[in-house]
């Protein structure tokens, strides 16, 4: 129960719900700290999926897969022409900072956005 609170996780979270809204809106902090909690529930990508649609979400185990970013589109790079450019954000569930999160912008089509989060170590 306290672990809940820490995280500021309703305990009435629909998780078939939230994967629905996952392919038309941007997931809330509460929202990815409950998939993320409950990721034993899910299936972990091996590799990366190739060219992945929009609104598409996966988990993988950054620790096993490494270069789970390589995913074939075209993310918009640093002024150095080789590394992706990502945005570093922390983000709070009420007030306690619970995720990291990485996103990185597309090179042809600007709105188009990879997001990356993973929990924030205690």
């Amino acid at each position: 129960m306290a672990e809940g609170r820490r995280y500021g996780i309703a305990p009435q979270l629909d998780m078939e719900q939230i994967l629905k809204e996952a392919q038309t809106r941007w997931l809330r902090p509460t929202e990815i700290c409950e998939i993320l909690k409950n990721y034993r529930n899910f299936r972990i990508a091996p590799e990366p999926p190739n060219m992945p649609a929009s609104g598409s979400l996966f988990l993988f185990d950054r620790k096993v897969l490494r270069f789970f970013r390589k995913d074939g589109h075209n993310w918009r790079k640093k002024k150095d022409g080789k590394t992706v450019k990502e945005a570093h954000e922390r983000l709070k569930s009420g007030s306690i900072d619970v995720l990291h999160c990485y996103y990185a912008h597309g090179e042809e089509n600007i709105n188009f956005q990879r997001r990356s989060y993973w929990m924030l170590e205690e």
